[in-house]
């Protein structure tokens, strides 16, 4: 039988006969990789939320016109161009006016029955209602129909008030200002809208311009009609416009798109100015990234642990067995296989240690990642984890044993034995 058989054999018996020592490491290792293999599905899903947020959290910008002795509003020209700049999603403003609304004749009534504004509707032009305040905010809900945008214009309306009056989407109604004089406007419905939020609701009330009207008696219209509505109070010139949002896709670009929107050389930055608005996402994202260094601080921190503990225990292991290795040498078996020995070892411990771990970790990621604010659905560990921590701890190991076995592997087999006698 030669050397290298004996070798696997001399792992076997001696991870078999130092039981106690075996039992230390397997169930160290099992411990730290467990650990380990949470921490990092922990990471991944709050990589993946960090993903969500950043196309969920409605970040902004603002283009506003200058309050000076005269007002340029934004135009036309200057909100295509913006909104063709790679990463903004889309764009609205709102002008809000008080309308009346008439079907087949009859003036329409809304809920509120108070004397004097019964008959009176709060009107948005929107260009694109999906992203009105109103509806960002989830005071209201879209249930019927789609959101009236710039070209495809139409009505979005309490489903209430369609339901009292006998309307369905697709029917014409005819919108005008309060005025006698003023022309009507029609449109068909587009959308039927359900109110989420009460009057008195923080969120909602942030973001109504009017605290006087009830949610049911706001209508959405899109700039076209609005225009055609507002034609006889607005001036010759211009579109009226003097504040547009911008809604980018990824919130983590919006300072970039912005500082190219401010590059423009077409737009006189001396009449308009912009706003921000993120404090959602930077809220959210360093609350996040908080997390995100925590976890990754624990996972080195265990790491520099356990691989202290396992060099202390091997090295005290390895001086144990001075004796042993220094007969080895003497018999003419090379100080590489007596480390292979000492690797194989260990390598039978993790081989045993590392499954487990997998299958443990699988079991308590999700409870430990609910102590960091996720769902444990979300924390998941995958096979690409156990691959990665698998070859790390391999390599790991054999740094230890490395480093556990300098000191005798550095003294002839004769100075080995002599310090024995």
């Amino acid at each position: 039988m030669n050397h290298k058989t004996n070798l696997g054999i001399r792992a076997v018996l001696h991870t078999v006969r130092k039981w106690k020592k075996t039992l230390l490491l397997f169930f160290l290792l099992l411990f730290i990789t467990t650990l380990v293999l949470s921490g990092l599905a922990i990471a991944d899903a709050q990589e993946e939320q960090s993903e969500e947020l950043r196309g969920v959290t409605g970040a902004s910008f603002t283009v506003n016109a200058n309050n000076g002795y005269t007002l340029q509003p934004v135009t036309d020209e200057m909100i295509q161009e913006i909104a063709a700049i790679d990463g903004v999603e889309a764009y609205n403003t709102s002008q809000w006016t008080i309308v009346n609304l008439y079907h087949q004749d009859t003036l329409m009534k809304g809920t509120d029955e108070r004397e004097g504004v019964a008959d009176l509707f709060y009107g948005s032009g929107c260009f694109d209602s999906e992203y009105s305040p109103l509806f960002l905010s989830g005071a209201l809900r879209l249930t019927e129909g789609r959101h009236v945008t710039d070209g495809n214009g139409g009505i979005i309306l309490y489903e209430g008030i369609a339901e009292k009056y006998g309307l369905s989407i697709g029917d014409t109604l005819e919108v005008k200002n309060g005025n006698p004089d003023d022309p009507l406007v029609e449109c068909q419905i587009a959308g039927l809208f359900e109110v989420i939020a009460d009057d008195n609701d923080e969120q909602a009330t942030m973001a109504r311009p009017s605290t006087f009207y009830d949610y049911e008696e706001y209508i959405f219209v899109d700039m076209d009609t609005m225009s055609a509505i507002s034609a006889p109070y607005t001036a010759s010139e211009g579109n009226g416009i003097t504040s547009v949002d911008f809604f980018v896709s990824d919130a983590a670009k919006l300072e970039g798109i912005v500082q190219e929107v401010q590059n423009s050389t077409s737009i006189d930055w001396n009449s308009y100015y912009i706003t921000v608005n993120n404090e959602v996402y930077e809220r959210i994202s360093n609350s996040l990234s908080d997390t995100t260094t925590l976890v990754t601080t624990l996972i080195v921190m265990i790491t520099v642990v356990s691989m202290v503990l396992i060099i202390l225990i091997l090295s005290m292991s390895i001086r144990s067995r001075k004796r042993e290795i220094g007969i080895l040498l003497a018999v003419g078996i090379e100080k590489y296989a007596v480390l292979l020995q000492q690797m194989l070892e260990i390598c039978l411990v993790a081989i045993v240690a590392f499954p487990l771990a997998y299958l443990a970790s699988r079991e308590m990621a999700g409870t430990l990642g609910t102590l960091f604010g996720k769902a444990a659905e979300n924390v998941i560990v995958t096979p690409h984890h156990f691959v990665l921590v698998t070859a790390a701890g391999a390599g790991l190991l054999i740094i230890a044993v490395l480093v556990s076995c300098i000191p005798v592997m550095r003294m002839k087999p004769k100075a080995i034995l002599s310090q024995m006698e």
